[in-house]
């Protein structure tokens, strides 16, 4: 990862480049599982891995494809830090990968699961909202005229 002030660089230099062309590994962090998907969904035969890292056990979930047409022109790869989205994690079924291990994903499970991470609302420990009321069946339900 680059530090913020190289990356802001590398940004302006990509925005003002009318013909570019990038020769070597690409790697993107995205911030959320609908990102990740997307890559996964646009990369030509993607490989999807949830790995996590063996000193910090770090939980991390990353789309990589071998691009050979620019740009860009190598290995593309997008990484989603899963510490933030341990409901997708779980939701994958990857809560038994253990430090240093790696697992095959596949973007189906990426598909099939993204959007259980965005129903669940984390827990902030406030009151669940009150439900909303229930309609009296015996109730006269037709709607009355304005002056009738």
């Amino acid at each position: 990862m680059y530090p913020a002030e190289d990356a802001h660089e590398l940004a302006i230099l990509l925005h003002t480049g009318r013909d570019l062309d990038i020769v070597g590994d690409m790697t993107a962090t995205v911030a959320g599982p609908s990102e990740l998907l997307a890559w996964a969904l646009i990369l030509s035969r993607p490989e999807v891995v949830a790995w996590r890292s063996r000193d910090s056990g770090h939980r991390y979930l990353h789309v990589t494809a071998g691009r050979n047409r620019a740009p860009p022109c190598g290995q593309v790869t997008a990484v989603l830090d899963c510490e933030q989205h341990r409901d997708f994690w779980r939701a994958i079924g990857l809560d038994d990968l253990t430090h240093g291990a790696r697992r095959n994903v596949g973007t189906a499970a990426l598909s099939a699961d993204c959007h259980l991470a965005h129903l669940t609302p984390p827990d902030t420990g406030q009151a669940a909202p009150p439900e909303p009321p229930v309609a009296d069946r015996d109730a006269d339900e037709t709607p009355r005229r304005a002056g009738g």
